[in-house]
């Protein structure tokens, strides 16, 4: 079974296999969503080193890196090796924890959507990891349709509800 994912703060631990351009995308995402991320990978991109947060392992996957008591809430194997990143999916499975695995939509057992933010306003599209490329595309055209400013109208609107309960409650009382 597969799922769609949307990133939630303090969502736990995750591990992502591959240093790459791909990872650099999936290291950005966990981090804004709240995630204790650790990368191993024998180089790592320029993108990635600079989350401090971010835990590096410079050295190539090893199955130990990925035993079945493994604390992970999430497993990422976007290395640009073929057969690493099947590894990655196997342990991760065993271990029954979520895995995307780049490239292979069959071993993955969760998508993450492509993702524009403005502030608290995030939109979401996904092909159910038929086409990352066609899902970054469509994507990027919504997030030019819609513009900026929609920090301000969010945080507006969170505002406004927060008085309308607030309202109603003193009503209550």
């Amino acid at each position: 079974m597969s799922i769609m994912l949307e990133l939630l703060p303090s969502a736990g631990p995750a591990l992502v296999v591959g240093g790459g351009a791909v990872a650099a995308r999936k290291v950005q995402n966990l981090v804004e969503g709240g995630f204790a991320v650790t990368v191993i990978a024998p180089e790592i991109a320029p993108e990635i080193r600079a989350h401090p947060t971010v835990t590096l392992v410079e050295s190539s996957f090893q199955p130990s890196d990925l035993p079945t008591d493994a604390p992970y809430a999430l497993v990422f194997a976007c290395t640009s090796d073929r057969e690493t990143n099947r590894l990655v999916g196997e342990l991760a499975r065993r271990a029954r924890i979520p895995a995307l695995i780049a490239g292979d939509q069959s071993e993955s057992t969760f998508f993450t959507p492509a993702t524009h933010r403005d502030g608290d306003l995030t939109v979401a599209v996904s092909t159910a990891g038929a086409s990352p490329t066609l899902a970054r595309d469509i994507r990027d055209r919504v997030a030019e349709a819609l513009g900026g400013g929609w920090a301000e109208k969010v945080a507006a609107a969170r505002e406004e509800r927060a008085a309308r309960i607030a309202m109603r409650k003193d009503a209550e009382s």
